[in-house]
């Protein structure tokens, strides 16, 4: 993030880099039957919904970064790109008040339509889309204009950027993964670039051969902007 001379603190950000998997060496890279394991046995709820060893992972890097000398325990922010999709939505559904922002690159959402149901944050039963602030990019990625009825939100922001025609993440899981923050009561918003594919914010997709994996400067540096804004409003 660098460092910020117009932010009242006169500083930047202090950032953790957590490892959801325990990956130490690099084995995700090579060893897919390892990682496809290790995904499942993090990535798949339990009987009753619930992804309690996925929340301990998310939990342990909360703790180690409030831990920190110079951090502000109570103005925390989070970001996922591809797999971390899942720890920023489960960071949501536990609802610590202390994480004011949270903000997903490419972040896929698959099974999430297997976990328990939720409750918005006012008490109110899920399901309904009275006063969502729920909103959908054009395909440029420029955010719309979100419905002014909102008493029903919390402060905190979510924002999930996503390509159109990103394979890994199908129309379903993505619509799911709204409702749910919805449902939490956050204040949600979706950016959805065209043309886009998986990986759109990393360079080094250019020198990958699968078609699935396309690196767009445009939609990398608007996606870049838009997180800064909603951190910037949050935390």
């Amino acid at each position: 993030f660098g460092n910020n001379n117009n932010n009242n603190n006169g500083g930047g950000c202090i950032v953790l880099i957590a490892d959801i998997l325990g990956d130490s060496t690099g084995w995700a890279w090579h060893n897919r039957e390892k990682y496809n394991a290790v995904r499942t046995s993090i990535l798949v709820p339990d009987k009753d919904g619930e992804r309690k060893r996925l929340q301990g992972r998310v939990r342990a890097a909360i703790d180690a970064i409030r831990s920190q000398p110079g951090v502000d325990g109570e103005r925390i922010g989070a970001m996922g790109y591809c797999l971390g999709g899942h720890p920023v939505l489960e960071l949501a559904r536990m609802k610590d008040p202390c994480v004011k922002a949270m903000v997903t690159f490419h972040g896929v959402f698959d099974g999430v339509r297997g976990l328990s149901s939720v409750e918005r944050s006012s008490g109110g039963a899920s399901g309904s889309n009275s006063g969502s602030n729920s909103t959908e990019g054009k395909d440029d990625g420029t955010l719309l204009s979100a419905d002014s009825t909102t008493t029903t939100k919390s402060c905190n922001n979510v924002l999930v950027c996503t390509g159109e025609d990103d394979p890994f993440i199908p129309t379903e899981d993505l619509d799911a993964a709204m409702k749910m923050f919805d449902d939490l009561g956050y204040r949600s918003e979706m950016m959805k670039f065209n043309n886009t594919r998986h990986g759109f914010t990393n360079p080094a997709q250019d020198y990958n051969p699968s078609e699935a994996f396309v690196y767009s400067e445009d939609a990398c540096a608007k996606a870049w902007c838009a997180a800064l804004s909603v951190l910037r409003r949050n935390i």
